[in-house]
This record gives structure tokens, C-alpha cells and sequence, in this order.
């Protein structure tokens, strides 16, 4: 702690001073115990001073130097139980400093590095072999960013085999929960990595599966490492993972283990993550082959979304469910979803009493827990309208027999009342959906109220015209801001084809906002539209083949007429009706 006080009020001092001391020790005699704690102590020092030896666009401490005259020889050394602590707990400290200096490997150094330190996982002592899971982690996730290939992690492959290996076996080596823990999770940094390029080794991987599945019993943390070891395999190899035998055989049992809500404490523990992974499963799955395992699953999402837990992922999978397997799958839940999404929504829609709020004002830890709900309200809030949106696209008339109660009340309930950008947004898209099923949906809901139509339209025509600097800087979201625009827009301009009421009071404002995206829309096709607007893959380099989800997506988005209908012919329509409108109140 003194030191790093020192650091940060003499920096360029107290690091040049720990340099030259760790020189000095180097230069000393290694074949004393003492000798090599001191050196090992610098080491610390160094790796505390990260910051200070490379950061801030300084290089007080020449990297490349120091690992070819030091740490390699030392991750090099080949040191067995018998040998000397205090060079075991050196050959530990190596791997750390590698672990923290990464960014500082050149290309070659990156993968001896790498092979080096995966050799380690397999060392007698278990403290280096952990020291060395964790590094191997760091270095396999480091360069894995977006779809661009580096050099670094074409040099991660070329040892992930060896360094999988050496990873199971120490699995099997340690004992204690945090223990494997760390080894799992080395796993799932090597699958991430790797992807695809691993498919030859998949079957040497799913054979490691079921024995830590029997060796897991009852441990939280061991089930969850198996789930982020099996969520990685899945997401980046695809349906060849979800489809193998081995992989099966802890896959659906693990499912159903974390999502079996009648045990005590599951749905706190593990059911998150358990959904996770169901999802995953879903959107690397073929009907042809999986239809079956899938919809046995069924009976335990209802128990879930009955339950009300973990709503804005169980929606999710429902959502899933319901594009692989059809309408079937939402017409046995309809009236439970038709309360639920009311229910979700409420945070909107009902006021809260003032009593209720002075009761908490002077609990700190009341308080506390009543934000925390509160925020969790405004997630199911958004969950639940995003789930309405997909309902409606999906199956146009179920959906909105399911969606209009709550979508209703939310609109009504909008005028004067403050919301989140993100809750508005999740509201206004799905009542765009809506509102182009039912073109007289404003007037149902504001039959005596003009303003509140107004406000409505007018918030509406602000909240997605509003531009970050996020979506400025990407193509893909300033195209995804426009099927957001085009949407609204098609959906108003229906509204005033159809309600002369609406054409006299937002007419000309909505008309002025159409026309605003007729250039924008001449310059993009639909299949652009529909690349951007497709969620259903990361997009991340190495990842498999997606299973039936992506191309049903594909196609429902290309069927989707808030996509595929031309604005400006929507525009000349409504621009007719005004037109018609005025006429007929002028000779009236």
C-alpha cells in the first residue's frame, strides 16, 4: 500500500527505483533461497506498478528485454515437487507477471508465451497449474474482438489442443469448488477463442462432460462453471454441439437440474444462468432434430413464466420456442400471458400512492430495496413490450389479442408522465405494431382527448429521431434507427388514412416526418434492412453455424410489412387522406 501511495505521488522516481533494485537482485547469486524471494518480491513490486512501467504512453520498463533475459528462462525451467519452494513460487510469479504484462507480448514472444504457460497447466504444483489457468484464460480471450482475425490469436489455436488437455486433466486434479472453478473457466476461454476450430476435438471435449456432470451433485459453482463451459460450446460451434451425444447427456439434464424452481433456492442460484443456456440452446437448434427434446421442455417455461421469475430471459425463451415450433406453443398461454404482460407493464401504467413513498424515506436500507425493485420493474417493463413487439410480428392476430391490454394502458398512461428513454423506446415500438394492426387504435384509446393524441404522436416522433453519438459513429445503427423511423411512420401514416379525427390534429406533423426518411429509404434495400435488424447471431469471429432460428428470422423480417411496405407510397396515401379530410371539412 505505501508503495502504491508512492507511485502515485513520485511515479517516475519509485519506478526507476524498483527497476534498478530488481536489476541488482538479478545480479546477486540464484542459488540462495533468500536471494530468490527478494527477486520474486521485485516481481511483485512490478506487477503492482503496471501502470507506472507501461501506462499513460510512457515504457519506463523495455518488456521485451525482460521476458527473453528473465521470465522465459524461468516458465522454461522444469521444476518438480521436490523442488525448491521458493522457485516453484517464482516459476508462479512468472506466469503472473505474463498474465498482467500481456499487451506487452510481440507477435512470436505472444505464442512462446502462450505454449509456455498452457506446458504449466500440467506442472506438479498445483498453485503454478492454477496460475497458469488463469493466464491462459486472459491470453485466449485478449484478441477475440468483433469478426477481424489477429495474429495473436491464429497463435492461441496453434497450442488451444495442448492447452484443453492440460486444462481437463487439472480439472480432475483439484478438489475444491474455487479450484475447479478457475479450471472450467480456462475452458470456456479456449472455446470462446477457438469456435469452430476446434470441431475436430469436439468429441475428445464432450467425453471430459459427463464425469465432472456426476461429480457436480449439489455444488452451485461447479454447475455453474458446466454452464458457462456448455453455453461457450454451444454459442460457438453451433448445432453440431447442441446435436452431440455426449453433450446431450449432461446438456438437458443440466437444463433441467437449474431450472427446476420446486427446489429451495434454484430459482436464486441458477436459473438465470440455466435460461442462458436454454436460449442459447434454442438458437443453435434444428426442429428436424431437436423439435422433439425442445417441446418436451415446454411444461417447465410454463411453470417458470407462471412463477414470474427471471421474466425478461424466460420471455425470451418463450419467444424462441414459439419461432421454431409455431403458434402452438403461445395459444395454451395466452390468457396467462394477456395478465402477465398488464402485470409487467404496471410500473407504467398505475401510480404509485404517495403514502407508499413516505413510509420508505427515512429507511436507508428500505430505500435501498425499493430501488432495486423499482429498476427491476422498468427491466420486465421493457422485456415484457419487447416480447409484445416479436408476438405481434410473429403471429399478427394472436398477438395482438395477447398485446393490446397492456400496450393500451401504457399509452394512455403516457401524457405528463416522466419515463426512461429506453422504457419509451420499448413502448413506442411495440405500439407501432400495433397501431398497424389497428389503425384506430389511438382513437380507442383517447376517444375524448385530443392532446394526449398529440403528445403521444409528438414524444413518439422525438424519442426515435434523437441521435447519440453511438449511432452517428455505426452504420448499422443509424439503419437500425430507421426501421425504427420507417416503422413509426408507416404506422401513423396508416392512422391517418383510416381516422380523419387523427389526419386533422397530427396530420401535417406526421407528414413532415415521412417525408424526412423518403431519401434515406431510396438509398437502402430490404435486405439491408433485414441484416441489421436480425439479432439472432453475435457476429463474433469464430462462431458456428446458427440452427434453424437465423434463417426463420430472416424470413419472418423479410415478410415483415413495417419493413417490406414502401414509405412513399404510405406517404401519397396519407397525404391523399389529408387532403380528402380538409375538403370535406371545408364543404361541411
Amino acid at each position: 500500500a505505501l508503495m502504491i501511495t508512492l507511485l502515485k505521488r513520485e511515479t517516475d522516481r519509485v519506478a526507476q527505483a524498483i527497476l534498478d533494485l530488481t536489476q541488482r537482485v538479478y545480479q546477486l547469486p540464484q542459488n540462495d533461497s533468500n536471494i530468490v524471494l527478494s527477486r520474486e518480491a521485485c516481481y511483485r513490486a512490478i506487477e503492482l506498478a503496471h501502470m507506472s512501467m507501461v501506462g499513460g504512453g510512457k515504457r519506463r520498463l523495455n518488456f521485451s528485454e525482460w521476458w527473453q533475459a528473465e521470465l522465459h528462462p524461468i516458465l522454461q525451467t522444469d521444476l518438480g515437487v521436490d523442488s525448491p519452494v521458493v522457485m516453484r513460487a517464482m516459476q508462479a510469479r512468472a506466469v503472473q507477471m505474463i498474465q498482467v504484462y500481456a499487451t506487452s507480448l510481440g507477435g512470436e514472444e505472444y505464442g512462446i508465451a502462450f505454449h509456455s504457460i498452457a506446458k504449466l497447466m500440467a506442472a506438479p504444483d498445483i498453485v503454478t497449474s492454477l496460475c497458469a489457468a488463469r493466464c491462459i484464460n486472459h491470453l485466449a480471450l485478449l484478441h477475440v474482438k468483433g469478426t477481424e482475425e489477429s495474429a495473436q490469436l491464429n497463435l492461441v489455436r496453434q497450442h488451444s489442443v495442448l492447452a484443453l488437455g492440460n486444462a481437463f486433466a487439472l480439472a480432475n486434479r483439484v478438489e475444491s469448488e474455487e479450484c475447479l472453478r478457475v479450471t472450467l473457466a480456462c475452458v470456456s476461454g479456449l472455446v470462446e477463442a477457438n469456435g469452430i476450430h476446434l470441431e475436430p476435438v469436439l468429441q475428445a471435449i464432450a467425453e471430459q462432460l459427463p464425469p465432472l456432470w456426476e461429480r457436480a451433485k449439489d455444488s452451485v459453482p461447479i454447475h455453474s462453471c458446466l454452464l458457462s463451459v456448455l453455453t461457450h460450446l454451444i454459442m460457438k460451434m453451433g448445432y453440431s454441439t447442441v446435436e452431440h451425444p455426449h453433450i446431450q447427456t449432461v446438456l438437458f439434464p443440466l437444463l433441467d437440474y437449474c431450472t427446476d424452481i420446486s427446489i429451495v433456492n434454484r430459482a436464486e442460484t441458477l436459473l438465470e444462468d440455466g435460461l442462458r443456456l436454454w436460449l442459447v440452446t434454442l438458437v443453435s437448434s434444428r426442429v428436424a432434430t431437436m423439435g422433439q427434446s425442445l417441446a418436451s421442455m415446454l411444461p417447465r417455461l410454463e411453470l417458470i413464466l407462471r412463477s414470474g421469475l427471471e421474466l425478461h430471459l424466460s420471455l425470451k425463451v418463450l419467444q424462441s420456442n414459439a419461432i421454431l415450433l409455431g403458434p402452438q406453443v403461445i395459444e395454451p398461454l395466452a390468457e396467462v400471458l394477456r395478465e402477465m404482460l398488464v402485470d409487467l407493464t404496471s410500473c407504467v401504467h398505475i401510480d404509485k400512492k404517495p403514502e407508499e413513498d413516505d413510509e420508505m424515506k427515512d429507511d436507508d436500507d428500505a430505500a435501498a430495496a425499493k430501488k432495486e425493485k423499482e429498476v427491476g420493474t422498468v427491466r420486465d417493463a421493457i422485456a415484457a413490450m419487447a416480447f409484445a413487439d416479436a408476438l405481434m410480428q410473429l403471429f399478427p392476430e394472436l398477438g395482438y389479442s395477447i398485446a393490446s391490454p397492456a400496450l393500451s394502458k401504457v399509452i394512455a398512461a403516457l401524457p405528463g408522465k416522466s419515463c426512461t428513454t429506453p422504457l419509451l423506446e420499448a413502448a413506442f415500438g411495440a405500439f407501432g405494431r400495433m397501431l398497424w394492426l389497428n389503425a384506430n387504435s389511438l382513437d380507442e384509446i383517447f376517444p375524448n382527448n385530443e392532446e394526449n393524441i398529440a403528445s403521444v404522436v409528438y414524444t413518439w416522433m422525438d424519442v426515435i429521431s434523437s441521435v447519440s453519438v453511438m449511432v452517428m459513429l455505426s452504420s448499422r445503427d443509424r439503419t437500425i434507427m430507421f426501421i425504427d423511423q420507417k416503422g413509426a411512420a408507416l404506422a401513423l401514416c396508416g392512422s391517418i388514412c383510416r381516422s380523419p379525427r387523427i389526419a386533422r390534429i397530427v396530420g401535417n406533423e406526421i407528414l413532415q416526418f415521412t417525408g424526412a426518411l423518403l431519401e434515406t429509404e431510396a438509398h437502402i434495400d430490404l435486405d439491408s434492412l433485414v441484416e441489421a435488424a436480425c439479432g439472432t447471431t453475435r457476429k463474433v469471429v469464430g462462431d458456428g453455424p446458427l440452427g434453424d432460428s437465423a434463417s426463420r428470422t430472416a424470413g419472418i423480417l423479410k415478410s415483415d410489412p413495417l419493413l417490406s411496405v414502401s414509405l412513399k407510397e404510405a406517404f401519397e396515401r396519407a397525404e391523399k387522406s389529408i387532403q380528402e379530410s380538409r375538403q370535406l371539412r371545408n364543404s361541411s
